[in-house]
């Protein structure tokens, strides 16, 4: 394993100064099946927030889960459509950076927006009955979603997700077909939008960690777990991802000194991320 560079500043100087000589792409591809589900979810959401507020409910419907929400949907937006997307494809800690916002930024703000229930009540009056009936105590699908936002199942199932797609085998299958990179995007989501559940709590899920004790170790349990993989990507000498071999890099930043870069991405600011939510969460029960 080799030393972490003590001038590791010097990759971010280069990283960068690929950029200030305009040899990365800073266009948008706006997708149009990543808009439309963005501006449909965006759409039910406001819609929804607004007939609460028409009724009173100003309380329930504030202006901080509407900002959190649509804060959520822009994350999205800015990871899968913005130049981070094709620059993840020449540089690997661009795509750490994507892979950052889709885990540890999206779930959370859209949780906090308590999404389910104000995109129900932005849906027509006779499709959210069908759904609501779909959501009572003991129905399949909330029995399903109390299964899968118990802290263990959520953090085994998020860790598992997060470890398996950095396997080079199936991180290198996801960078060269198209459909396999949108799974693993979608799967990442989906699984920590799991693991934050537990922690936050969004209707019709109570928060299920509701203790300091609780909080703390659950995400102490995430930042190590992620600390980790980073570590171990930082400190291999030797090329771990070799699709990266195969395509063209702007800049003088080396495959090796990306793989390093990228592996810093994952390791400080996951942890760092997961400290700020035990501030914000400790005291909260």
């Amino acid at each position: 394993m080799a030393a972490w560079p003590v001038g590791n500043v010097l990759l971010w100087q280069k990283a960068s100064h690929a950029a200030s000589e305009g040899l990365w792409s800073w266009e948008w591809e706006w997708r149009a099946d990543v808009s439309a589900v963005l501006l449909i979810l965006g759409a039910l959401y406001v819609l929804g927030w607004l007939r609460l507020r028409r009724r009173g409910y100003h309380r329930l419907a504030g202006w901080r889960g509407l900002v959190a929400y649509l804060a959520g949907l822009l994350v999205i937006a800015v990871a899968l459509m913005s130049p981070i997307d094709p620059m993840g494809e020449q540089f690997f800690f661009m795509h750490m950076v994507q892979h950052e916002l889709l885990i540890y930024l999206a779930p959370p703000l859209l949780l906090v927006g308590r999404a389910l229930p104000f995109s129900l009540w932005g849906m027509p009056r006779f499709l959210r009955r069908e759904l609501s009936r779909l959501l009572v105590q003991e129905s399949v699908l909330r029995r399903g979603l109390r299964f899968l936002t118990r802290p263990v199942v959520a953090f085994v199932l998020s860790t598992a997700i997060l470890w398996l797609w950095h396997h080079p085998l199936a991180y290198n299958l996801a960078l060269e077909n198209d459909t396999v990179h949108d799974l693993e995007h979608l799967s990442f989501f989906l699984a920590f939008l799991l693991y934050w559940w537990p922690l936050i709590g969004s209707p019709p899920q109570r928060p299920q960690l509701t203790t300091d004790g609780a909080r703390g170790l659950y995400l102490v349990a995430g930042g190590m777990q992620s600390a980790l993989l980073g570590g171990l990507i930082t400190f291999t000498n030797h090329v771990v991802y070799t699709y990266y071999l195969t395509v063209s890099r702007p800049g003088g930043l080396s495959l090796l000194a990306d793989q390093q870069l990228g592996g810093v991405v994952m390791w400080f600011p996951g942890p760092l991320i997961f400290g700020l939510a035990a501030a914000f969460t400790m005291g909260k029960g």
